[in-house]
């Protein structure tokens, strides 16, 4: 099975923004990169994530694109934190229990190393769907299975 350190997307590849950065701000980040959330970043150290569905919050209850999402968003309620050494099942199970989409990744330090999403985790399923009768490892890669 296929761990989260093999498929996240690393930390250093993580778009972020600060709670200063507007609405707007955001917004255009993430249209222009086609992506669907970004870290939050205090001190370089991650606080939060900021999602799509965050934006669409903004815009039914009209907040002003020039508005702080670090005066909107509840960021400094912590952030959901998932180990990068479970694998891609659990990885599912842990977003369905608390209901997220996003989750920064973690190593056994718990320094942040990366980001996942449910469409990570759904581009797992179809990789794996796509590769049998083969298996692929821990890293990711495909290999014949082992008699």
């Amino acid at each position: 099975m296929v761990l989260v350190k093999g498929f996240m997307v690393p930390l250093k590849s993580v778009k972020k923004c600060q709670p200063s950065s507007t609405v707007e701000e955001v917004l255009d980040l993430m249209m222009e990169s086609h992506i669907s959330c970004l870290v939050i970043v205090v001190n370089e150290r991650p606080t939060g994530i900021v999602t799509k569905t965050d934006m669409c919050w903004c815009y039914r209850n009209k907040i002003p694109l020039d508005s702080q999402v670090g005066d909107i968003m509840p960021w400094t309620a912590g952030i959901k934190k998932i180990r990068d050494n479970i694998d891609r099942d659990a990885a599912a199970k842990f977003f369905e229990k608390h209901h997220v989409h996003h989750a920064l990744v973690v190593n056994e330090n718990e320094v942040p190393v990366g980001l996942i999403s449910a469409l990570d985790i759904a581009s797992e399923v179809a990789k794996d769907a796509r590769a049998w009768p083969w298996i692929r490892n821990e890293s990711g890669r495909v290999e014949m299975p082992s008699k």
